[in-house]
């Protein structure tokens, strides 16, 4: 994004999250935004209206496509030393060629999104939840406690252990974790007792929020085995599918695991991830369900914010619409400001 570009000179780009071609209009003064217009998608051909703006942060490479040629054919690419954001193994490009891993495919889905890496405090902070939650096994004051201060977040996330097979599954263990405490209910010991005690009323309130990945599953064993109708809910796995659509341009086919998700959105290393195995000891179970409940929180503040990011670039559409386009197109603008520029449902791109 550092070199210079022509009017109507036709670019392939690859982010973060795809693979796909535009004619150029404009790069702003510090050049960190990239303004495309007829772009196209790669693989699907989808085609986007008006103006998009890319911007330093998700781009990894751009070339410029020869005026004759078909799409995904380049003449020319950058040097990765004037990019400074071209991955270091990238190969350089032969005129008339393109690299096939670099830009005919789009990009996986396991890095479609801005990653971060928890700081050491923040690992410290969740193992600590992790390593001093409390265990109840039966009703009474430690229990009636714990479901007060449940209550009294807004936000908690959700694991239940065994709950994979839904109406099938016999769940042994859920665990429901605040910012600041993770409680694990022995539901083999306290069975429908637990849920007539309170976590029915925390389960099916709207006012708590519950953290869950994939609710399909959760759901129909709640109200198959407890008659627990489970509302106001966060699943991450919707959300991770909501924000590969927006960037990536298409529905995937599957939905990626909790496990997947962590590693994708929060870096997390693998020896803090729990994966279950059919010999898994109580002890073993237990701490995966923690992990579960305690991670989540963290997914959903992530997945929260790229929402949000993806938002302002709606934002921006408004802000650049009217700005960057020609006399006449402004004052066609002008002459119906009501109207939804066609840019935004290009964005917007609801089903």
């Amino acid at each position: 994004m550092d070199a210079e570009y022509s009017s109507g000179q036709r670019l392939l780009v690859v982010t973060q999250v795809g693979t796909l071609e535009g004619v150029f209009v404009s790069m702003d003064p510090s050049h960190n935004r990239l303004t495309l217009t007829e772009v196209v998608l790669h693989p699907s051909g989808k085609k986007m209206e008006g103006f998009s703006h890319y911007y330093r942060s998700e781009v990894i490479s751009v070339c410029i496509l020869d005026p004759g040629a078909n799409a995904g054919v380049s003449t020319e690419s950058e040097a990765a030393g004037n990019l400074n954001l071209v991955h270091e193994d990238q190969q350089a490009v032969q005129p008339g060629k393109v690299k096939e891993s670099a830009f005919l495919k789009p990009m996986s889905r396991d890095t479609a999104m801005n990653c971060s890496n928890l700081s050491e405090e923040e690992y410290d902070a969740l193992n600590k939840l992790v390593n001093n939650h409390v265990l109840i096994k039966h009703v009474g004051d430690e229990f009636r406690k714990a479901v007060e201060d449940i209550k009294a977040e807004p936000v908690v996330g959700l694991s239940m252990e065994g709950a994979i097979f839904g109406r099938s599954s016999q769940v042994s263990l859920v665990s429901i974790a605040t910012p600041s405490r993770a409680f694990l209910f022995d539901i083999y010991i306290l069975g429908d007792a637990a849920f007539d005690n309170g976590l029915r009323n925390i389960l099916e309130s709207e006012t708590v929020v519950k953290v869950v990945h994939n609710c399909r599953i959760v759901s129909d064993y709640l109200y198959q085995k407890h008659r627990v109708a489970i509302f106001g809910v966060f699943d991450t796995q919707l959300t991770d599918l909501r924000l590969t659509k927006l960037g990536y341009g298409q529905v995937p086919c599957s939905g990626r695991s909790l496990n997947q998700c962590l590693r994708i959105y929060l870096n997390l290393p693998e020896n803090l991830i729990y994966r279950p195995q059919i010999h898994d000891r109580s002890t073993e179970m237990e701490i995966g369900a923690l992990k579960s409940s305690v991670f989540l929180l963290q997914l959903r503040e992530k997945l929260w914010k790229e929402m949000w990011r993806l938002f302002y670039r709606y934002v921006d559409v408004f802000l650049s619409v009217v700005r960057d386009s020609d006399d006449a197109e402004a004052r066609q603008h002008m002459a119906n400001p009501a109207k939804v520029p066609s840019a935004l449902f290009a964005l917007f791109d609801e089903p």
